[in-house]
């Protein structure tokens, strides 16, 4: 069958080219793309993540018949700290290889210079034929595809419903390229999978903004169901309370670019310390932070205290550094509380009927604080209370028994040895 394709057509930027769809001469391929779509709607919308379902199309294609060697999915995304996710398949390879892109990446040359670029900007399809004496090398990755021995390349548009356009792209290294048919086939293949993508990208995108704005754990209670108001459960965790000191002040000396980088600094630490050693941030409370470290299954609570204690020194340390860092750029050093405590609080939901907030109460919260409120006076970066001392096994001094606002008894107080503020 002959195969027709232009030295570079893009859809929808230059003149489109309406070619006929001569899947009538190989119904056998036509039969097989057309199960491909079958799959999609019967089983595909099933698969869990978005690599998952990629993985499978992909195979299918290929199983169909079309003489693929490589596709990608560009995908916009909403991220604290990538714009595009880019999935890589090759069938040579097991499963999909996923590169990130933080932001500001649009900026890079390679972005700018690229076929996907037109495609975000809502120009339509491209297509790139790589045969010939002098084939069109308007892209840099073209060069490249040129030297894979890829023929034909083609970049299509995902549009999603919040008006925002990703693209797929495939290619192959058979002589003559896709022909016309293949090229309608896999064109109505990707117009079958879109929806499914939008599904999983949402999937994600809940997942990552719950895990953003609630933390890992409370992100996945809720999407669970749990989001009644009054509904939680009682647990035992070591609890993580730390604040910034003289943020008033802070805030009427320096301008508010300064402060808010100052914040970000002191929560990268903070926050930072918690995830490594496998906590839940709860909520940052202006200068404050709250953090619960729960056991882990088949954890003593003398491990449980441990492992915060680690993360907890580990973190004084780093601040310690930081402010070493913003003395040499001439930037004040921030100053800076930490109280650990254990014991029983209530996680749940709590709030107005439509705004609830996934948190912890209890008398074990009011606790750790007061005694980080401890910290500035003593000269202690870091407190922790009697009970989480008692169960941590690490070396402390006790600081003596403090009245503490809201508590009904003066409490015991100790700083792990060594603790200096620096």
């Amino acid at each position: 069958m002959p195969r027709t394709h232009g030295a570079g057509i893009v859809r929808g930027m230059t003149d489109s080219r309406v070619t006929p769809n001569d899947a009538g001469d190989r119904p056998e391929d036509h039969r097989a793309f057309g199960r491909v779509a079958d799959w999609l709607i019967a089983e595909g919308r099933y698969l869990d993540g978005t690599e998952a379902l990629l993985e499978a199309f992909c195979r299918r294609l290929l199983d169909s018949g079309l003489p693929l060697v490589r596709a990608s999915y560009v995908v916009q995304t909403l991220h604290p700290q990538d714009t595009v996710a880019l999935y890589f398949w090759r069938p040579e390879e097991p499963g999909l290889r996923e590169i990130r892109r933080p932001h500001g990446a649009q900026r890079n040359p390679v972005y700018m210079n690229s076929p996907i670029r037109l495609i975000f900007e809502g120009h339509g399809e491209v297509r790139r034929s790589l045969e010939g004496d002098a084939p069109l090398l308007d892209f840099p990755i073209l060069t490249d595809l040129l030297e894979e021995g890829i023929t034909d390349y083609i970049v299509l548009p995902v549009p999603f419903g919040d008006g925002k356009t990703n693209a797929f792209t495939f290619a192959t290294r058979r002589p003559g390229g896709f022909d016309d048919s293949e090229l309608d086939e896999i064109r109505d293949a990707v117009a079958t999978l879109v929806p499914l993508l939008e599904l999983q990208w949402l999937k994600t995108l809940s997942r990552v903004l719950l895990d953003t704005y609630l933390g890992h754990e409370t992100g996945r209670q809720v999407l669970s169901g749990e989001i009644v108001r009054g509904s939680g459960r009682s647990i035992h965790a070591a609890i993580w309370y730390c604040d910034m000191r003289d943020f008033t002040g802070l805030s009427e000396r320096q301008p508010a670019d300064r402060v808010i980088a100052a914040l970000n600094d002191y929560f990268e630490v903070m926050a930072g310390a918690v995830a490594e050693a496998g906590g839940e941030v709860l909520k940052f409370i202006g200068d404050a932070m709250l953090a619960i470290f729960p056991p882990r299954d088949g954890e003593t609570e003398a491990e449980t205290c441990a492992r915060v204690l680690a993360a907890a020194v580990e973190a004084t340390g780093d601040m310690a550094a930081l402010n070493r860092r913003r003395g040499d750029i001439g930037q004040p050093a921030i100053g800076h509380g930490l109280a650990l405590h254990i014991g029983d609080v209530h996680y749940g939901n709590i709030g107005a009927p439509a705004r609830l907030d996934f948190t912890v109460i209890g008398a074990a919260v009011n606790l750790v604080s007061r005694i980080e409120g401890l910290s500035l006076a003593l000269g202690r970066p870091l407190l922790v209370s009697a009970d989480f001392a008692a169960c941590s096994g690490g070396r402390y001094e006790a600081l003596g028994e403090f009245s503490l606002k809201g508590i009904a008894r003066p409490q015991a107080v100790f700083a792990p040895v060594g603790e200096k503020v620096e």
